[in-house]
């Protein structure tokens, strides 16, 4: 026979001592963030790891022209933006709906962003032998399978700087930068600034 005296006392401190135990871990509603407050905390994390990643892959050359000295050229048909000087004219006889040129008239250089159907990389290979062939001045390589980068001087005397980047439906977007060598001083770091901005969307 079990004796029903002994297990009540035992049951009762149990249950006292799990409930000192389960309030000592309760918090205050109000020491409970709110939705907006998390919201906010995420964003700000999330702007912390971008900002931490740009400075990783940012060189320590400042921007050559300020973000309002440059205004965004969008190609929504096509899927891809890239920033270009305010004083570089559009050149409207040359762009069409694959692409935009842009003319500087100071430094006579020209900016063409454009995209180009690649089937079966056929387009890619056909840029890539082009820019390795263009003269001993040339410098390119693979970033990744998705991109290639090149610049250099090509064999008439002027100089050139490109970008390609491959689309996950497998056309392409190049953007490149020719101008007078004796221009390179001032363009070149320009150069580098415009191809970095260009954005597949």
């Amino acid at each position: 026979m079990i004796n029903n005296r002994s297990i009540l006392p035992f049951s009762a401190a149990l249950s006292a001592a799990l409930l000192l135990s389960s309030c000592g871990k309760q918090e205050a509603v109000g020491d409970v963030p709110s939705s907006e407050e998390l919201a906010k905390q995420a964003d700000a994390a999330s702007k912390a790891i971008r900002d931490e990643a740009a400075a990783a892959n940012a060189d320590d050359t400042p921007p050559v022209v300020d973000s309002a000295e440059m205004t965004s050229y969008t190609n929504a048909l096509r899927g891809f933006s890239i920033m270009v000087p305010k004083s570089w004219a559009a050149d409207t006889t040359a762009s069409n709906d694959n692409g935009g040129v842009f003319n500087h008239a100071d430094s006579q250089a020209t900016l063409t962003a454009s995209w180009i159907e690649n089937r079966e990389d056929a387009d890619l290979a056909a840029a890539v032998k082009a820019l390795e062939d263009a003269g001993e001045g040339m410098v390119g390589d693979y970033v990744n399978e998705n991109e290639y980068r090149a610049s250099g001087l090509l064999d008439e005397g002027s100089k050139t700087a490109q970008r390609i980047l491959r689309k996950p439906d497998g056309t392409m977007i190049r953007a490149m930068i020719t101008y007078p060598a004796n221009s390179a001083k001032s363009i070149d770091p320009l150069a580098a600034q415009i191809l970095n901005s260009l954005t597949l969307q």
